[in-house]
């Protein structure tokens, strides 16, 4: 494929298709081509240079100090950088290559946009630029090092999957070119330097069933069969981590991406490649998965927020407005396979509906990465290179389709809407989103216009500390229970009914699922002008039960507020490190307290906790960029029992009464409905004056929960299999080799062959562990370095050292600490590990030996128990780093390296990972 001579675009479209594009192209899509060509304009009035340094992540290159708000990228300033969000501007290294990162993607969607463009006007000088840039790249590629990646190998990036879309983008251009017979004497040049050796790199880091796998099969689709092997390039069709796979398993039957909306547009996009290049390839994609693709097109759509937002949920930016081009261009691709209704009233939303104009940023577009833009009108003159070869060449008449209610069951989203999609409530109940999952199940989400009463947050920077308080249940409307984030997990669904002005929904969480010992559930049920939700507990003890509540507004009914600190969980991913400026009150005796909203929609909230309850208040950060924000939280502790809160719009509710199981809510209307949940469904009695009437909500399911759901919070090796330990030093030994290291960029061979040896025994009532380290160029960061800032992560997990993590049944989670040694001191610097066990005495030791180091370990047998013989769990991590490096260069582990790799680990280990031993008291 791909090899010139002839007039079709060959990854593409066939011949006889791009004769007729250029005939639509011709005519009416002549405005997108104008507008296209004018883009280019600038570009193309000077050449473009090829960076020479490799892109770098930090925590700081990038972002704005003020208020961490990502630096808008402009590709014609590589050396000053403007905050979007207040206007500082920014300079230095560190911000600079920030900036090559997107300038590489952009620079090759230059590439790719030329040579579209060239294929179907012919004009020669969109020709010649896609070459130069192709030219350049074949002469640097090589050049970049494959070193301190922060997320697979790569040369001119720190992620693989970025350079699986600048290759995708490199393949496509000259692809383009070839079919045009316009590449001249490029074809052999950018196979040998550019696609063949990216493509092997590529190819050697699977990374299963995320999103970034996508991208790189398509990347290795395209490339395969420029370099004429269909057998790879089917291979990463059908595949273990393949398209196939990504289709059945990652996006859900619904048309939903598993991670959310976020990921489920850059998810999608990649699929879009995948799809089109597995047909391209002669490979059959079975017709349901097909189907399902076609789905996916429309499925976030109908989780859409009033304003015409996605939700943030899960590691979504925040707040992402759908009137941009690349989603218009999403719709419109989606009509080239499909007529779906949902897809021509989103079109009708961003091409008809009266909005403001601005810059749609694509001039500055970065490839398929996310970089989103405020929001603008919109024209089919603004989509991108795509729809200039697949978009339908015209539309059919768009008209508004009124937002519905959804539910989308395979996600575990339910939406309903009321006021004509003006009011939008939402529980978040079902999948876990994986790795880029948040621990919220039963999280509401409700919206009245353009005014978030209940948000999801989502996340900011990947390598801001911020990102563990996003990652915490206390920053969600989510139930959090003895101070810790829930266990990621999947809810279950119980029931759900929509019947016109009253619908509900009831999910939940089986025993043990969410915390140790505790079951529960939260229904939200939605009238016309005002909703109730209602969380539900049972547990085997009395149990801390807390839920945050992020509505803006102020608090009446309780006593007067008491500095006093809000304490919770360790763990800076338990969020409550985050908080500050605390305060507490009491419940009122009624029981019922009430929180009155700001904003211009006459909101209110009835919460109904009991008069044992407790109030606190704190502030912690907001939405990304924002700034700080306050909160409320209720507490209680009870083995079982319940919170319910009724929130009203446009003041359409008086006043609310309950005990636990009736709710007695008063309308302005006059009129009384009381709710109580019964045998598994809603009732709601209607009482106006004499009259009375009764809405039973059903729609019970048979749903059991995933297995995954109901997984123990921890899972150790069962102590049958324990090494014994006797009370003698140096009872078990063991030598870490190739078998034990776990890679970033080289192999154990290319990496010198680094070794150790652990030692583990018992000393003068000591558990004993010994860590001797054989390699070249050991490289110990010196005590008060400047941070690098490189990740977020502790900076020393960048340096010659030994993490130890130690679990005794004793104590309530993981001891783990990070030790370095000091040379000039002679000691070790020893740093417990945020959020694990911290009540376990430490000492260690380190001496200098000829080609290495050796470090001692000792914890005292008192600290793990009293029985005679002791159950413990252990593992023991080395850190390889070499002095040519920014990043560490792997680690060889005592339970096994598995073929894995050091990317993204930072100072963790699973406790699942632990070695069982038996340890005998002296």
């Amino acid at each position: 494929a791909g090899h010139g001579g002839g007039a079709a675009v060959s990854l593409f479209l066939p011949e006889s298709a791009m004769l007729t594009r250029r005939e639509q192209v011709a005519g009416p899509l002549a405005p997108l081509a104008v507008s296209l060509g004018q883009d280019l304009e600038r570009v193309l009035a000077a050449d473009p240079e090829i960076p020479t340094r490799k892109a770098l992540l930090s925590r700081d290159g990038g972002r704005c100090a003020r208020d961490g708000s990502q630096l808008a990228f402009d590709p014609y300033s590589p050396a000053s950088h403007r905050c979007p969000s207040c206007g500082a501007r920014y300079e230095g290294e560190r911000h600079d290559r920030a900036w090559i990162t997107w300038y590489q993607l952009w620079l090759v969607e230059r590439a790719v946009h030329a040579a579209a463009l060239h294929a179907v006007t012919g004009q020669e000088s969109l020709a010649a630029l896609s070459r130069t840039i192709l030219r350049g790249y074949a002469d640097r590629y090589l050049s970049y090092p494959n070193r301190d990646n922060v997320l697979g190998p790569s040369r001119p990036f720190f992620s693989t999957y970025l350079e699986s879309i600048w290759l995708l983008y490199i393949a496509a251009a000259l692809d383009m070119l070839e079919s045009a017979d316009a590449a001249g004497t490029l074809s052999s040049i950018v196979r040998e330097r550019v696609i063949e050796p990216s493509a092997a790199m590529i190819g050697s880091y699977d990374e299963g069933g995320s999103n970034r796998q996508i991208w790189n099969n398509a990347a290795l689709i395209a490339a395969e069969l420029m370099l004429d092997d269909t057998g790879a390039a089917e291979q990463a069709v059908v595949g273990p981590s393949g398209v196939l796979s990504h289709l059945a398993e990652g996006l859900l039957g619904d048309g939903s991406w598993f991670e959310g909306e976020n990921y489920h547009f850059f998810a999608h996009r990649g699929l879009w490649y995948g799809v089109l290049l597995a047909e391209r390839a002669g490979v059959e994609i079975p017709a349901p998965l097909v189907r399902r693709f076609d789905r996916g097109f429309a499925a976030p759509l109908a989780t859409a927020l009033p304003d015409f937002t996605f939700p943030s949920r899960r590691d979504s930016q925040y707040a992402v407005s759908l009137r941009q081009w690349r989603f218009a261009e999403s719709c419109e691709l989606g009509l080239a396979r499909s007529e779906d209704r949902c897809l021509i009233g989103a079109l009708y939303e961003l091409y008809e509906r009266p909005y403001a104009r601005g810059d749609t940023g694509r001039w500055r577009s970065t490839a398929e990465s996310e970089r989103n833009e405020p929001p603008s009108s919109l024209s089919r003159a603004d989509l991108g290179w795509r729809s200039l070869l697949f978009a339908p060449p015209t539309l059919p008449t768009l008209e508004p389709v009124a937002p519905r209610s959804a539910h989308l069951e395979e996600q575990g989203f339910a939406v309903f809407r009321r006021d004509r999609g003006r009011v939008y409530a939402a529980l978040d109940y079902g999948h876990s989103g994986g790795g880029h999952g948040h621990p919220d199940r039963l999280n509401i989400l409700l919206s009245v216009g353009s005014e978030r009463w209940l948000d999801d947050m989502g996340t900011g920077s990947y390598v801001d500390p911020t990102l563990h308080w996003y990652r915490s249940t206390l920053a969600h409307n989510a139930p959090l229970f003895d101070g810790r984030s829930q266990h990621r997990t999947r809810g279950v669904l119980r029931a759900f009914e929509e019947r016109g002005g009253a619908g509900w929904i009831d999910a939940g969480a089986p025993i043990g699922a969410l915390a140790p010992g505790v079951a529960a559930s939260r229904s939200l049920v939605v009238m016309t002008d005002y909703a109730i939700e209602q969380l539900r507990w049972e547990s085997d003890r009395d149990v801390r039960v807390e839920l945050p509540i992020h509505a803006l507004g102020a608090l009446e009914g309780v006593s007067a507020w008491q500095p006093a600190q809000l304490s919770g969980g360790a763990n800076v991913e338990d969020g409550f490190s985050y908080a500050r400026d605390e305060a507490t009150a009491c419940a009122p005796s009624s029981g019922v307290a009430r929180l009155v909203l700001g904003g211009g929609d006459g909101g209110d909230a009835w919460i109904v906790t009991g008069a044992d309850a407790r109030w606190w208040r704190a502030t912690a950060p907001g939405p990304p960029g924002r700034g700080d924000r306050p909160f409320h939280l209720v507490r209680r502790e009870a083995r079982s029992g319940s919170i319910t809160t009724v929130w009203s719009w446009g003041r359409a509710v008086v006043d609310v009464e309950g005990d636990g199981d009736t709710i007695r809510v008063r309308r302005t209307a006059g009129d009384v409905h009381e709710h109580a949940l019964r045998d598994g469904e809603w009732h709601v009695e209607l009482m106006a004056g004499s009259a009375r009437s009764t809405i039973i909500l059903g729609g019970a399911t048979d749903a059991l929960p995933d297995e995954d759901a109901t997984v123990a919070w921890r899972e150790m090796p069962p102590a049958s299999r324990a090494i014994g330990i006797p009370a003698v030093p140096r009872a078990f030994t063991a030598r870490l080799g190739a078998e034990h290291y776990r890679r970033s960029e080289p192999t154990w061979e290319e990496a010198g062959s680094p070794r150790a040896e652990v030692a583990i025994g018992v000393e003068d009532a000591h558990l004993v562990v010994g860590v001797e380290v054989r390699k070249r160029d050991v490289v110990f960061r010196p005590p008060g370095a400047s941070d690098p800032l490189l990740d977020n992560e502790h900076p020393d997990i960048h340096s010659d050292g030994v993490q130890l993590y130690v679990l005794s049944p004793a104590w309530s989670a993981m001891a783990a600490w990070l030790a370095v040694p000091e040379r000039e001191s002679g000691t070790v610097r020893l740093r417990a590990v945020d959020g694990s066990y911290a009540g376990v005495p430490v000492a260690a030791t380190w001496q200098e030996r000829d080609g290495g180091y050796a470090m001692t370990f000792r914890l005292p047998l008192s600290a793990l128990g009293d029985a005679p013989v002791l159950p413990v769990w252990l593992d023991v991590l080395v850190n390889d780093m070499s002095p040519d490096r920014e990043r560490r260069r792997g680690q060889l582990v005592l339970s096994g390296g598995l073929g894995g790799y050091v990317y993204l680990q930072g100072d963790r280990q699973s406790p699942h990972r632990l070695l069982p031993f038996m340890i005998a008291h002296a």
